[in-house]
């Protein structure tokens, strides 16, 4: 890249698609300082509706999760893991409260997504998506891996996005691993991210569909893929389907990876840093990477980083 080259890409503000105001850990007012360091003008703050107490109160989820744990070696500690996978229930739960609090308290700089928990009651699930209606959240995140269902199997799931188009809501879905023990392939929720079971929901709707992590935090890169490869079909057959780059931007240092993305069109991606739940990377970091990576011109860097939020998102539109 000439120095010339460098120096236009180094104008370009982005805006970051995802990232998740934990207590104790990440406020409003610290994401923004992260941000301004950063170069990022917006961001989508998102809640996570997790149930820290399943683990205790559902043997049956328990005994399946103590099996996959064996499945991977039997030289470990299923309750320490266990008292470790509840520690990240807590440290992540993040009320839809919170996020359109400091939605309203910081309204030129975050747009605020809910979340609701799929393996809960049918009940249950319609009371949560009119909370997040009634406080005029604009998305709605969903986990396999840390809500414990199975996105082939779940009823709620069909609510949920008949309630989303209705409100031309986003859903952002987490696909692929999750820290801790929850990096362990042979979980069965962590499979069940795969975006392969995702494919029957989204050629049922108009909502528009967002895949976290290029398709699968922990997989991409992974030599040959086909959580990628998946996500890329799933999202070429459907132009609902958005990828973000959260925690994965390390991929567009990989040829292989790049020439893939291009197939599909860098239209389609947009720029999420997962800030800060990655540990050893940040913001800066992952807008950084690609700022600077050889393997894509500057028009796609601009489009990656803020041109298709924009368009997506018409509140981040600096022609507002």
């Amino acid at each position: 890249m000439s120095n010339n080259s460098a120096e236009k890409s180094d104008r370009i503000t982005a805006i970051d698609t995802h990232i998740h105001p934990i207590r104790g850990i990440a406020t409003g007012k610290s994401l923004i300082k992260e941000m301004d360091k950063s170069g990022v003008t917006s961001a989508i703050l998102l809640a996570l509706d997790l149930d820290p107490e399943v683990l205790s109160m559902n043997n049956k989820l328990r005994e399946e999760i103590i099996d996959d744990f064996y499945a991977y070696s039997y030289f470990i500690n299923p309750d320490q893991l266990l008292d470790g996978m509840k520690n990240i229930l807590i440290a992540g739960q993040t009320s839809n409260e919170l996020v359109a609090q400091i939605c309203s308290k910081f309204p030129d700089r975050f747009l605020g997504f809910g979340s609701v928990n799929p393996s809960k009651t049918k009940q249950y699930v319609k009371r949560t998506l009119q909370e997040i209606d009634s406080l005029r959240l604009r998305g709605i995140k969903l986990i396999p891996t840390l809500q414990f269902f199975y996105p082939n199997k779940n009823k709620n799931l069909k609510l949920i996005f008949k309630f989303a188009q209705k409100r031309d809501w986003t859903i952002l879905i987490h696909c692929g691993r999750d820290p801790g023990p929850f990096e362990i392939p042979t979980l069965r929720h962590v499979k069940a991210s795969h975006p392969k079971y995702w494919f029957k929901h989204v050629e049922k709707t108009k909502t528009r569909v967002i895949f976290a992590h290029l398709g699968g935090y922990g997989e991409v890169g992974q030599g040959e893929n086909d959580w990628l490869d998946t996500v890329l079909e799933l999202a070429s057959k459907n132009p609902n389907v958005y990828l973000d780059t959260s925690s994965v931007t390390y991929a567009f240092n990989d040829t292989n990876i790049v020439s893939k993305l291009r197939k599909l069109g860098f239209d389609r991606i947009i720029f999420g840093s997962d800030t800060p739940v990655v540990h050893g990377t940040s913001m800066e970091h992952s807008k950084n990477v690609i700022l600077n990576t050889s393997l894509l011109t500057n028009k796609e860097k601009s489009m990656i980083l803020r041109a298709n939020a924009e368009r997506i998102f018409p509140e981040f539109s600096s022609e507002k």
